[in-house]
Formats: structure tokens, sequence, C-alpha cells
């Protein structure tokens, strides 16, 4: 058991205070959480009281940025992951506060897929796209069913072509290798350029 000596405002977040026990500085919580614990100077406290508060504080604090993250852009599960480690949260505030965003729909990696897609469809291809969702460390099975959704991308191909020559030489090969390095399939750029009116430069 120890004694709550103290509870002081931290000056650097207003919306944590700092908790000293036995006239000893124990640890910063929320203040919500020094609320929700009913914690007032003067009383008697025991260890699992108090870790119990900690944890609690941390989860507040964990999901706080987390959706602080998130209103820069969409995140996938690992991304989040990835970023509340780096903040030093521990293994258990992390699973907590992926379930949580989860549940509230805040991530959703299919989801994310989707308007990945949609966004970045109509300059890359399948090839690409699939690396660049898998690297953001979303499951296989979940990549190839939103692909499997994506509209056919030859008239992409096409734009993606026409802006290119516009400002380099009617070189075939060339003209390829860029559309290939789009991560394009093989098939969708040659049905593409089969249908431009295609007459190279001498």
């Amino acid at each position: 058991m120890g004694k709550i000596t103290d509870i002081k405002p931290q000056v650097r977040n207003k919306n944590r205070v700092s908790l000293y026990v036995d006239g000893e500085f124990f640890c910063g919580l929320e203040k919500l959480t020094v609320l929700s614990h009913r914690l007032h100077i003067g009383d008697e406290v025991d260890t699992d009281t108090l870790k119990e508060a900690t944890a609690e504080s941390e989860r507040t604090t964990a999901f706080e940025k987390a959706v602080q993250y998130l209103g820069v852009r969409p995140r996938t599960e690992r991304e989040m992951r990835t970023y509340l480690s780096g903040k030093e949260f521990s293994a258990d505030t992390v699973d907590a506060t992926v379930e949580k965003l989860c549940n509230y729909g805040y991530i959703n990696d299919a989801e994310f897929c989707r308007m990945y897609i949609e966004a970045y469809g109509k300059r890359s291809g399948v090839r690409k796209l699939q690396a660049e969702l898998r690297a953001k460390g979303v499951a296989g099975e979940i990549i190839d069913n939103a692909l499997s959704e994506m509209n056919e991308q030859t008239d992409a191909v096409v734009r993606l072509a026409e802006k290119y020559l516009s400002s380099h030489a009617r070189d075939k090969r060339k003209v390829y290798a860029y559309l290939m390095g789009r991560g394009f399939e093989y098939d969708t750029i040659r049905q593409a350029l089969n249908d431009m009116d295609w007459q190279e430069d001498d």
C-alpha cells in the first residue's frame, strides 16, 4: 500500500497529471483516468490499483495518438501497429488500441485497398499496386479480392502512353518499358497500344 501525496497538472499537457505516492513521483496519468478511478490526495492505494490506472491511461493516450495519425490519411493495421510500437506503447496497449480502432471502423484493410486502388489505379498497374499494398502490410487475400474488382486498365494505359508520347519519341519499345515500369500487365499494354493510331518516328 502507499498514500497519494500529490496530483499535479503537467505543464506540457493540460490533459495529464503527475501522480506522487509517498512523496515520490510515481507516474503520469490522463485526468480522465484519475477521475474514473476516483484518485485523491491522501488516498491509500495498492499496487494493483495503480497498475490498472496506469494501463488505462496508456490506452487512452495511445488511442488519441492513433486517431491523430489517422487524421493525415487512412492507415493499414500494420502501419498503425508499427506507429504505436514506435511510440513505445506496450504490446498489450497496441493490441487493445488496434482492436478498438477496428471495431470502430477506423481501420479496415479491405476498405483501405479499395480506396487505394481507386486513387492510384489510373496511373499504376496491377503489379505495382499489389507490391505497394503488400509493403503496407495488407494480407494477400485481401489485396487479390480488391484487385479482382478493378475496372479493366486498357483506357488508363492509353492515357499514360499518350501523355508519355507527348514529350518523347514514338518508340514503341520505350513506351512498353515505361508502362511495364508503372506495373501494368504485358497483355494490357499490348492491347492498349494496338488500339492506338500508331506510327513511329523515323
